[in-house]
């Protein structure tokens, strides 16, 4: 019969070993845990720095965003509705022969062409020769659009975009991508709500900014995410 030859330390260094590789996969879940922790948080901080950025950026350049003082001519004018003075802005570039044709682009269908004359009262020579309405568009992907549409059969190589100094950048955006061969102007309206040089410290403002600028965001993410997509994060945002 053998003897045990195991002694009391022995078999202590054996119960801590049973033991260390017990908690082994406990310590790596938690190193794990706290690891990807860390990420999310950087990530989060960056993303976050880099949206108040931009942000910013955006906001400051629209602020600030005017009309060149000497318009050069281009082919068309097209104006995208849904903001004060922009039909009256294109109309007068139109008066000053800067473009052959202007195009009135997302007029409501309810919207005669006779009563934008009679809100336009200055302007019947344009209206009688030179101006086309669509009523297709509903949003400025609409607008894009339709307006290469018209461009394209008229053989237009250049537009004047008309529209409120603070929908430009994503007006632009969407223009580009339809009309990627035709030089694009801008002509920036300044709105009423950047008028003050403090327009920040009005929340409604600030809310309405904060929202362009999320639009303008959600459309340069059009070049990586599908339309699908987009669409049902917008749903899953509202729901919440």
């Amino acid at each position: 019969m053998s003897e045990d030859t195991t002694t009391p330390q022995s078999q202590a260094d054996v119960g801590r070993g049973e033991r260390s590789s017990r908690s082994w996969p406990l310590r790596a879940v938690g190193w794990i845990f706290r690891t990807s922790s860390k990420l999310v948080l950087i990530a989060l901080f960056v993303a976050g720095g880099l949206f108040i950025g931009g942000f910013l950026k955006f906001s400051t350049a629209i602020a600030e965003m005017n009309p060149q003082l000497e318009l050069a001519q281009a082919d068309g004018i097209v104006v995208l509705t849904g903001g004060a003075k922009r039909i009256e802005e294109a109309l007068k570039l139109m008066k000053e022969r800067k473009g052959g044709r202007l195009l009135i682009s997302g007029v409501n269908d309810s919207i005669p062409l006779a009563d934008l004359r009679k809100a336009h009262p200055n302007h019947d020579v344009v209206f009688d020769c030179c101006v086309d309405v669509e009523s297709v568009a509903k949003n400025t992907v609409g607008n894009a659009q339709e307006t290469a549409k018209w461009a394209e059969s008229l053989g237009y190589k250049s537009l004047i975009v008309v529209t409120s100094g603070y929908h430009m950048p994503r007006s632009l955006l969407e223009f580009r991508r339809h009309l990627p061969q035709v030089v694009l102007v801008p002509y920036p309206v300044r709105s009423n709500r950047l008028a003050d040089s403090k327009w920040w410290q009005d929340v409604s403002n600030l809310r309405f900014v904060l929202s362009e600028y999320t639009k303008y965001i959600g459309a340069q993410m059009r070049d990586y995410v599908s339309d699908e997509s987009l669409a049902a994060l917008q749903q899953a945002a509202r729901r919440g």
